[in-house]
């Protein structure tokens, strides 16, 4: 039995456990494809974090669907009886969140197709896996995930997430995102 007891996550350590992962498949991409499911899972699953991290207000409203939001609201004002149900907000619309709260934000186009792709094209069929064959063209690849990786460097680095970071934790994003682009960079 495990010593560990309790395993805890937050949103800001989610990110860096993806960019973890990242920084273990990348350099395998050339000798296993296939490993590219699991970057294209773990990227967006760190941008997702991210976008969740660097929007979210002090209530966490805000990152919630509009229903969600507003049954959450309502509860917040009065908490009797059980706290409602939460949902996230789709990924289209946490991505347009992030834009406007940081107008400083240098998203290019390129990007926001490669972002949009990796979720609702790639992500998404692989979370949702049909039986099928399925062949993707690993050509655009590198540039969707170092996509991912400059929004979520960007987003980390942001000052509400930054503070909340401690040393290890920035070191390892750091070395995690040389490491996820240098192995990118030779395919």
């Amino acid at each position: 039995m495990s010593s560990i007891g309790w395993i805890r996550f937050n949103q800001r350590g989610d990110v860096i456990a993806s960019t973890d992962l990242l920084a273990l498949v990348a350099p395998t991409l050339k000798m296993t494809p296939t490993n590219w499911k699991w970057m294209i899972l773990a990227a967006q699953n760190g941008v997702q974090g991210a976008l969740v991290s660097a929007v979210k207000d002090s209530t966490e409203t805000n990152i919630l669907d509009k229903r969600s939001a507003a049954e959450n609201l309502v509860w917040l004002d009065n908490p009797i009886g059980p706290h409602p149900g939460r949902r996230l907000d789709n990924y289209s619309a946490l991505l347009k969140k992030y834009r406007k709260k940081y107008l400083d934000c240098m998203i290019t186009v390129q990007q926001l197709r490669d972002l949009r792709k990796l979720h609702s094209e790639f992500r998404n069929n692989f979370a949702h896996f049909a039986p099928m064959e399925w062949s993707i063209e690993a050509a655009g690849l590198p540039r969707m995930i170092n996509a991912a990786l400059d929004l979520i460097e960007s987003a980390m680095q942001s000052r509400k997430i930054e503070i909340h970071l401690t040393g290890n934790m920035k070191r390892r994003l750091a070395e995690n995102l040389l490491t996820i682009r240098d192995a990118l960079a030779v395919l």
